[in-house]
């Protein structure tokens, strides 16, 4: 009798304590909120250009960029601080993680680029060759935007600058010959005889003087080429080209030529032969005049690209590599006096004037 009282007991338990759990879910159901109805009139749609200025940036999206920079430059510097510049105005600063990596040591750069690649980034940004082959040698999933590489389809890493075709695109840093010899006839109306003087043993100082070779011809401009490899053979084509009284003397970006800059405008002052140069530091020794790429630039137009890639989903291998971007004619003011040179008012609206005295 007593074990069937116990029997009872439990089974009143069981029922009561189901009851309450019932009860429970029954109020909570109809305590829940209804969901929204769906109204009964279309709402008013949104303009193509409304939706574009929404947001530069989907909601919740966030991206890791990778930043290798091999070199410790002002050039390289530039290219980082335009990129980092352009990112902040396009609004994506607040949705990118950034890892800036400098690494002049090659293993340690690889090695460096290999762990961007391990974290998970979704875009390296590579400034300089090395930085570039590197990371596109590591990884070919990864889009690859360089910033300062002269000609990436001779360096490798695109099958043609207007058709990349792989994981890798950029903006090229490639010396503007043409624009440089564009400046003779714009400053110097009366030159024809355009004497180039290069180490023969620095290939890209052989190929901006044959590119600029090319220019000329367009210009009607007669060129000769003096290539030299020390001092001496420096000396000696000085001598000769003030001989043969050049009209304009080209130096192409080389090492060698800026190590002996100082010796060489105080011997074309000295026969009054203007300097067309290859770069604002040649310039600044006392060279006449140049073209430049600006290295700003270049990093704001890397980021560009950039956005293309992460926000709008472009594919790298169908963006073509930037040329002939951010060029800007200088002319030094100390050279242009010394040479009792007179700019004509095209001239001057096509030129910055560069007065170095006030820089010291």
């Amino acid at each position: 009798m007593k074990k069937h009282i116990i029997l009872i007991m439990n089974i009143v338990l069981v029922v009561v304590l189901i009851a309450a759990i019932v009860f429970t879910l029954m109020r909570a159901m109809s305590n829940r909120p209804e969901p929204e109805q769906t109204p009964t009139t279309a709402p008013v749609a949104t303009t193509a250009t409304e939706s574009t200025e929404a947001a530069t940036v989907p909601t919740g999206e966030r991206y890791k960029i990778g930043i290798i920079q091999h070199a410790t430059n002002e050039e390289s510097d530039s290219c980082y601080a335009g990129f980092i510049s352009e990112l902040n105005e396009q609004g994506l600063l607040s949705s990118i993680d950034i890892v800036y990596v400098v690494e002049k040591d090659d293993d340690k750069c690889r090695a460096k680029i290999q762990s961007l690649v391990d974290e998970g980034c979704d875009l390296l940004y590579a400034i300089g060759p090395f930085a570039a082959k590197a990371a596109a040698a590591i990884t070919t999933d990864i889009p690859i935007v360089f910033g300062s590489v002269s000609d990436p389809e001779e360096a490798g890493l695109v099958e043609s600058n207007e058709n990349p075709g792989g994981n890798v695109t950029g903006v090229s840093s490639y010396t503007p010959c043409f624009e440089q010899i564009e400046l003779i006839p714009v400053i110097l109306p009366e030159a024809v005889y355009v004497a180039e003087l290069y180490n023969s043993t620095d290939e890209s100082a052989v190929r901006q003087a044959i590119i600029a070779e090319w220019q000329a011809e367009e210009f009607k401009l007669k060129t000769e080429r003096f290539p030299v490899n020390d001092k001496e053979g420096i000396k000696t084509a000085l001598a000769n080209i003030a001989e043969r009284q050049f009209d304009v003397l080209y130096l192409p970006i080389d090492n060698l030529m800026f190590k002996y800059m100082d010796s060489i405008v105080a011997y074309t002052q000295k026969h009054n032969i203007p300097i067309i140069c290859g770069n604002e530091k040649m310039m600044s020794k006392g060279a006449l005049a140049t073209c430049e790429i600006n290295y700003t630039s270049i990093g704001r137009k890397s980021a560009e690209l950039s956005y293309e890639i992460l926000v709008k989903k472009k594919d790298p291998a169908t963006l073509p590599v930037i040329y002939k971007y951010g060029c800007f004619n200088l002319i030094n003011k100390q050279a242009m006096d010394k040479l009792g040179l007179k700019l004509s008012e095209t001239a001057l609206a096509n030129v910055e004037i560069i007065d170095y005295s006030k820089k010291q």
